[in-house]
């Protein structure tokens, strides 16, 4: 007997409704004044975002002038370089070429100093005119380091 009593009481706790189910009441709907702290937090994040892009970008923007503004006088300073170097390996060559028939031609000691005479003159004169070129040009500036963003705002919550 116990047993059916037993069957019978679990048989009616689940035919009846409980607690457990879900609560048919509607959820109370957001208050205007809620709705209203709402939009003017989401507008107000939306123009500290639109701040903090224009900020940002402007960093960036005035990072790359200064990075090709670098580059330029990087480009410049190594064809003044490269110029000034030519022009001496150019005037080394000719004085060592003029030695060369110089020497060839001389009969005499004196013929053969006189050759050896201009050459080291001529070279001297290269690298003299070499290193006016090569002070001459501009050192460059710094490198450019990249700009520290700032921090992107947080969204309010819903």
């Amino acid at each position: 007997m116990n047993k059916k009593i037993a069957a019978i009481a679990v048989a009616i706790s689940l035919a009846v409704p409980t607690a457990a189910f879900a609560d048919t009441t509607a959820s109370p709907k957001p208050a205007a004044s809620e709705k209203a702290a709402k939009q003017a937090a989401a507008a107000a994040y939306k123009a500290e975002l639109a701040k903090w892009q224009a900020v940002n970008k402007a960093a960036l923007d005035a990072y790359k002038a200064a990075v090709a503004d670098y580059k330029a006088k990087a480009a410049a300073a190594l064809a003044a370089r490269k110029a000034a170097n030519d022009a001496f390996k150019t005037a080394v060559t000719t004085a060592k070429n003029t030695y060369t028939a110089a020497i060839q031609a001389a009969t005499t000691a004196e013929a053969k100093t006189a050759a050896l005479n201009a050459r080291k003159a001529a070279v001297a004169a290269a690298t003299a005119t070499r290193d006016a070129a090569l002070k001459a040009i501009a050192a460059l500036p710094a490198k450019p380091s990249k700009p520290v963003l700032t921090a992107k705002p947080v969204k309010p919550a819903n």
